[in-house]
């Protein structure tokens, strides 16, 4: 068999029409695969187009919950604290300022000059040295009244105020 015999076209193919019919015949198969993978049949079910509801969903509860919260987010407003809270609240941070001092007396043997050196300080409290045993710290309630702790004539109701915090044998 020589080169030329290979290369010949069959003599049923040969015809400018054949050749013609047989390709169209090609590219009508080839798109009619195509159409076939390309569309879901009628009996395979639809998957995965939810998605796209279920995230719009999401995403317009999401804003809404971030740009106007409802009460059930927001849940319910503190109360302000009372009076009674407010004078509870400066008479303990007195008491622990109290303890605060007393450490430091004990580590030093000595009373600091001011309350910058104790390491806890809350703010409106201030130190008032009598002698190098005695002192006084005062602070201030919303309303003006001022409260003193003298370390002198301690009164129970600083211990009291602070009796949920610190146990008697000084433990947190």
């Amino acid at each position: 068999m020589s080169a030329e015999d290979t290369e010949r076209p069959e003599p049923t193919v040969s015809r400018v029409e054949d050749r013609q019919r047989i390709l169209a015949e090609t590219l009508a198969h080839v798109e009619a695969q195509e159409a076939q993978y390309r569309i879901f049949p009628a009996t395979e079910p639809v998957r995965g187009r939810w998605k796209i509801a279920v995230g719009s969903l999401l995403l317009a509860v999401a804003a809404w919950v971030s740009f106007a919260p409802p009460d059930w987010v927001r849940g319910p407003v503190a109360r302000e604290p009372s009076e009674g809270d407010l004078d509870r609240g400066l008479r303990a941070a007195i008491y622990l300022q109290v303890q605060q001092v007393e450490a430091f007396r004990l580590r030093e043997g000595r009373l600091p000059s001011d309350l910058s050196q104790v390491p806890v300080r809350f703010s409106g409290l201030t130190l008032v040295r009598s002698n190098n045993r005695v002192y006084q710290i005062r602070g201030v309630r919303p309303d003006g009244v001022r409260v003193v702790y003298d370390s002198a004539r301690p009164s129970p109701v600083f211990e009291a105020a602070a009796a949920g915090w610190i146990d008697a044998r000084g433990q947190p």
